[in-house]
């Protein structure tokens, strides 16, 4: 990442305190661009050749709506012209970050310490993927760390997701996992709103497509987090997994082995029929599913108060098996936000 393109986002993190977003490059229809795997350990995050054609999508109606996200970041995000906001974001907008004030006031004063410049045609840093179904839309970027105490640099992924309401962003989530401070205002006093999901039953719905292929696909994603990741039978990846699987968490490593070896440590259990983490969405384009779940932890500064974040998961299936996977995951003792 430059130092220009950094910019807004430290000032952001040292001003607010805030924990702020990367991107990633994406391909056609929600297919995301790949890396092959190194010798040992997880891939790099690369970003896509060509970030516009992330865009495009057989319904115009996706299309709008991914558009509209873009174009909310390159013009706000990282060129600082908050007017944008009046058009493209509903005056409720509805804030889920952990640090962030919610509704489309509270938007514009915390991106108003931006350094206003000319709106850029792309996103930076660059986008991964961009996934849009019904009213959802899904952004991947990219994020670059440094390593820390002399440790090698490496990748991880941002992620963010919107509800758009005619053409209007009007809620939001991303995969900052950093915990409030004392000067975060409570959900009641206009802070960030609580991430809320669905549980058991209620699940399946949201695995429901008119597509038959992107409905299995959610099938797959959601089979495989009950039955391995939620479970702790490791041994069943090789119904889900391909051989030659590409792994993009920093503390993983690629390949079916190297997946096993991840989860080996969790005890088995009994697999549920649902997933044991309250689901926000499941969103599916092309051959890309995210999976996207609550988390809720003590309050480290409101005793006997909670706050919520949201965690992401994205894959990559191919003929019914999964060949790639993504999340926001840091390395041990590492902050996905500043980078350095």
């Amino acid at each position: 990442m430059t130092a220009r393109r950094a910019t807004p986002w430290l000032l952001l993190a040292s001003t607010l305190t805030l924990a702020a977003c990367g991107r990633t490059a994406a391909p056609p229809d929600g297919e995301a661009a790949t890396a092959a795997p190194p010798a040992a350990g997880a891939a790099e995050v690369v970003p896509h050749p060509d970030p516009l054609a992330a865009l495009r999508s057989a319904d115009p109606t996706l299309a709008t709506n991914k558009r509209a996200v873009f174009d909310m970041w390159r013009s706000v995000v990282d060129a600082g012209h908050t007017e944008v906001a009046d058009d493209l974001l509903e005056e409720g907008y509805i804030q889920h970050s952990p640090l962030l004030r919610t509704g489309r006031k509270a938007f514009k004063e915390i991106f108003s310490v931006v350094p206003r410049r000319d709106i850029p045609e792309l996103v930076t840093p660059p986008l991964v993927a961009s996934i849009a179904e019904r009213d959802l839309v899904v952004m991947a970027l990219l994020e670059r760390m440094p390593g820390r105490n002399g440790a090698t640099p490496y990748t991880t992924t941002h992620f963010n997701l919107f509800r758009v309401e005619a053409g209007r962003l009007a809620e939001h989530w991303h995969s900052v996992q950093t915990a409030p401070g004392p000067d975060v205002p409570l959900p009641e006093d206009g802070g960030p709103q609580p991430v809320t999901g669905v549980s058991g039953e209620a699940q399946l719905a949201l695995l429901e497509s008119a597509d038959a292929r992107l409905a299995a696909n959610k099938r797959l994603v959601f089979d495989l987090w009950r039955e391995v990741i939620d479970a702790g039978h490791e041994e069943l990846a090789d119904r889900y997994l391909d051989a030659g699987f590409i792994e993009h968490n920093p503390n993983g490593a690629s390949g079916i082995a190297g997946f096993k070896a991840y989860f080996s440590s969790r005890p088995d259990a009994a697999v549920a029929p649902s997933i044991r983490a309250p689901v926000v969405a499941v969103v599916a384009e092309g051959d890309l599913v995210a999976l996207v779940t609550m988390q809720e932890h003590p309050h480290p500064s409101r005793e006997g108060r909670t706050y919520t974040t949201t965690w992401f998961d994205m894959f990559r299936i191919v003929d019914g098996r999964i060949v790639e996977h993504w999340d926001p995951a840091a390395r041990p003792g590492d902050s996905a936000w500043p980078p350095a």
